[in-house]
């Protein structure tokens, strides 16, 4: 997921809606892509917290060091493709699209796994929880703030909407092709029992 989220990034066409946030505040405080994930992703934590209250689990307190771990891989990822060569539109479209391909990959995985998600997810699915609200229906009002929000830190502290162009756009359209598409694949590869 990290590298995928990097690999778009990286291109500069774009990040994903999930990440506009942090790639915003990225460049305004000029602390790394890893950091700023972080950060984030705490007071994703912390929302789950107050939104949850009792109901909230201390086993989603792994979150912390999951998202430490992908914040440094997201670092570590950014150093690597930081030297990218010059390259036609058309070959960063592609490889913007090649990164959404690994980001859903990674996210098929997760989601199999049953595993504690990213705190970006868990907010998710904790403001479903509260909502009563189908979980799709809040992942795409979570990712438009993002969105928003990045656009608004932007327009205040740079002058400008950084991260948000169409690689943004088409992250948003098809990650969720690409799980659906990957996820049946790994049903056929790798069948479940009904016990998980």
């Amino acid at each position: 997921m990290s590298f995928g989220i990097c690999l778009i990034s990286a291109v500069h066409l774009g990040t994903t809606p999930i990440s506009s946030l942090p790639w915003a505040l990225a460049k305004i405080t000029e602390f790394s892509f890893g950091t700023t994930t972080f950060f984030c992703n705490l007071c994703f934590l912390l929302i789950q917290i107050i939104l949850l209250r009792k109901e909230f689990s201390k086993l989603n307190f792994l979150q912390i060091p999951l998202v430490f771990l992908f914040s440094l891989s997201t670092d570590f990822w950014m150093w690597f493709l930081s030297d990218l060569p010059d390259l036609s539109y058309w070959m960063l479209l592609l490889l913007s699209l090649l990164g959404n391909v690994f980001l859903a990959l990674g996210v098929a995985f997760e989601v199999r796994s049953k595993s504690i998600p990213l705190p970006g997810e868990g907010l998710v699915i904790a403001v479903s929880v509260v909502s009563r609200q189908p979980f799709y229906r809040i992942k795409i009002g979570n990712d438009v703030t993002m969105v928003i929000l990045a656009a608004i830190a932007g327009w205040v502290f740079l002058q400008e909407i950084y991260g948000i162009r169409e690689g943004t756009i088409i992250s948003a359209f098809v990650v969720g092709i690409f799980v659906k598409f990957f996820s049946k694949l790994l049903d056929r590869i790798w069948p479940l029992n009904q016990e998980g």
